[in-house]
């Protein structure tokens, strides 16, 4: 919800549900901390439902392109290949366990290799650049050597995400409640 919405006396009428959708949020992000295997499994379900819209998304949108567009049917070939591999995610969501798993290792070397980079540029905040650069290479490589706290890691950053984006919304159902 963007600030002006959120002020418009609409909003503030349905608090309520904004407390529920607040209380939901935890509840989720708890359960996703208790059950990370479980939590990721979900997640990896979520990503072969995401792949398969983007896959014929991609597809159809090639496929309305003017006949003779530079790319098109590599677009078309793309988007194929995507639902392709969302549907092998849907019925082998261990694969798609792995995908998210590589995802999180690949993010956490580009994010370190990005930092260390930055500090060489750059002498404001040369120290913390290079932490924190340093911090997310020791990351993808644990991630690399120990399967498990790559699953984990994905779990709490899930769970976490649910369980601040749930108390945010409770604060926010609240501070609406009392405006009233």
């Amino acid at each position: 919800m963007t600030s002006s919405t959120i002020g418009s006396p609409d909003v503030a009428k349905r608090w309520g549900w904004i407390l529920a959708d607040g209380i939901l949020g935890v509840i989720v992000g708890l359960v996703a901390l208790v059950f990370p295997g479980a939590t990721v499994l979900v997640l990896a379900l979520f990503l072969g439902i995401g792949l398969v819209i983007s896959g014929i998304i991609e597809t159809t949108t090639a496929l309305r392109v003017q006949h003779g567009a530079p790319g098109r049917w590599w677009v078309v070939i793309f988007g194929i290949i995507t639902a392709l591999a969302g549907i092998f995610v849907i019925f082998h969501p261990g694969a798609g366990v792995v995908i998210l798993v590589v995802g999180l290792l690949l993010w956490f070397l580009f994010v370190g290799i990005n930092d260390l980079f930055v500090a060489t540029r750059t002498p404001e905040h040369r120290g913390w650049n290079i932490a924190m650069g340093v911090l997310a290479l020791l990351a993808a490589v644990i991630l690399l050597f120990n399967f498990s706290a790559a699953v984990g890691t994905i779990a709490l950053l899930a769970g976490l995400g649910f369980l601040l984006r749930g108390a945010s919304e409770i604060g926010l159902a609240l501070s609406l409640r009392r405006s009233q």
